[in-house]
């Protein structure tokens, strides 16, 4: 059963060292943190906050998995500090998107980036996201091979897959050591062009609820792969429902996803 993870974009409304305790309150044994801004309402892990949360994590179960998120095309050195950092907080990888380099020039910047995390130990998980000109795992996957970093590998969120036009069957078919992380949510039939990054950023749904074959998705991934819930709700959240409060619907649901999904597995 994939173990989970509590993705701080769902509740950036509260302060990381706060995101932890809710994970931990939660039994979620991992956590992805930004340790970079530039995005409406993050509240990133800097270098005046950083003692707060390595403290907050040294008396917590709950470990950092992931630190996001890294821009293909901004200047890697300009990366370095919230590399640095990341791999400070404990984590495993760094999660990096590719929003509008053309493909010719973006193997190479990927492969930069990989070479300097390789320096701090961290692999760097590309995220295909479908408003992008990465855009579908296979995107994703082209992308990886190009760039010939042996620290490099994928994070499959299934909103993306989904409005990419991805299988299932197709995820399923790709090689399981290429994909480090996964991502989970739910979501409407379609949004409007217009709308896709503030469903992106703010206005998900939770596993189960929506059009988005989430049941199906956790058979097609990797059975040990870190499941992160991305699972930002803006509406709940300006209508007073509790960062805890929606972190535990989201919890509570993907955790029955599982348990219908575990007979299958076993089989």
């Amino acid at each position: 059963m994939n173990p989970l993870r509590l993705e701080q974009i769902s509740i950036f409304d509260v302060e990381p060292t706060e995101a932890v305790t809710i994970a931990e309150g939660l039994g979620v044994p991992m956590i992805s943190l930004w340790t970079t801004g530039g995005i409406e309402g993050a509240r990133p892990v800097t270098a005046a906050s950083k003692g707060a949360v390595l403290e907050r994590l040294r008396s917590s179960p709950v470990v950092v998995d992931t630190a996001e998120a890294f821009l293909l095309g901004a200047d890697v050195r300009e990366a370095e500090a919230s590399i640095a950092l990341a791999a400070e907080l404990g984590a495993r990888a760094i999660v990096a998107v590719n929003l509008s380099v053309e493909a010719d020039r973006a193997a190479g910047l990927l492969a930069e980036l990989c070479a300097l995390a390789q320096r701090y130990e961290l692999l760097v998980s590309l995220e295909p996201v479908y408003m992008g000109v990465t855009h579908s795992p296979a995107d994703g996957l082209s992308l990886v091979k190009e760039a010939g970093a042996p620290n490099a590998g994928l994070t499959v969120d299934l909103l993306h897959v989904y409005r990419s036009g991805t299988s299932l069957s197709e995820l399923a078919r790709l090689d399981p050591g290429v994909i480090s992380s996964v991502q989970i949510c739910d979501g409407p039939p379609s949004v409007a062009a217009d709308a896709a990054i503030e469903e992106g950023m703010h206005s998900r749904m939770v596993p189960g609820t929506g059009s988005f074959d989430a049941a199906g998705f956790l058979r097609a991934i990797p059975p040990a792969v870190a499941l992160g819930m991305e699972v930002p709700m803006r509406a709940l959240r300006e209508r007073g429902v509790s960062a805890r409060e929606r972190t535990r619907m989201v919890v509570e649901a993907t955790r029955a996803l599982q348990e219908e999904d575990a007979p299958e597995r076993r089989e």
